[in-house]
């Protein structure tokens, strides 16, 4: 019987690195670098636009799918004869309570879990695999290991120049987002951090076209 882990799972702030140039005294300035996945948001040059405009054009957020491998990091839990995957806030109970897309071909038998009231779960798991959005479905592509084997790289929240209020605005404005995607946002650094379950880039495109560059930054759990 193969053991996993346990352990609790970090929702977390990952590290996304600034690169920038300098030029020395009587020397030609470098061309300009051409922005890339790395280069912050830039800080919003207007006031940001909150309410009932902001949260009708949220509706129409995308919801894509992972086809190619991504990593999950989560709680496996056992709901309604089924395992699934929670990449999202576990509530620290007994089982836990957790939500998450249906994990497919998990064999319990195969690994070392808790169980309490006849509900099973197993802590601190990594999968690789792919996420159906609309499915809710995550098709594992290798095994599963421990997360305490699993070395991601953080990604540091941008800085930006919200004020609280602006903040708790845009936050309000988020918990109207419809679907499974969306599993929190906080005030981070001066800018609203959105977690959601996976992102191909399209959500985040689709938020600075809503709110400006710089107001939002999303995290994907899957990555």
């Amino acid at each position: 019987m193969r053991s996993i882990v346990l352990g609790s799972i970090a929702a977390a702030s990952l590290v996304l690195a600034l690169a920038g140039c300098a030029t020395t005294a009587g020397s030609a300035p470098d061309a300009p670098a051409s922005p890339d996945a790395t280069d912050s948001p830039a800080a919003p040059a207007a006031p940001v636009g909150t309410g009932t405009d902001a949260q009708a054009r949220l509706a129409d957020l995308p919801t894509p799918s992972a086809t190619e491998p991504v990593l999950a990091i989560g709680t496996v839990l056992e709901q309604d004869g089924s395992a699934i995957l929670c990449v999202g806030a576990v509530a620290e109970s007994a089982p836990p309570q957790c939500d998450g897309p249906e994990l497919l071909g998990w064999d319990w038998a195969a690994f070392d879990h808790e169980e309490t009231s006849g509900v099973r779960w197993v802590q601190g798991v990594a999968i690789e695999g792919t996420y159906d959005a609309e499915a809710q479905t995550f098709t594992p592509t290798g095994e599963p290991t421990s997360a305490a084997a699993i070395q991601l790289p953080a990604v540091e929240t941008p800085e930006g120049e919200l004020d609280e209020a602006t903040i708790a605005a845009v936050q309000e404005d988020l918990t109207t987002i419809p679907g499974p995607n969306m599993l929190g946002s906080w005030g981070e650094r001066g800018t609203v951090v959105l977690n959601v379950t996976y992102d191909d880039g399209s959500v985040q495109a689709a938020i600075d076209d809503i709110y400006g560059d710089g107001v939002v930054f999303v995290v994907p759990a899957l990555r």
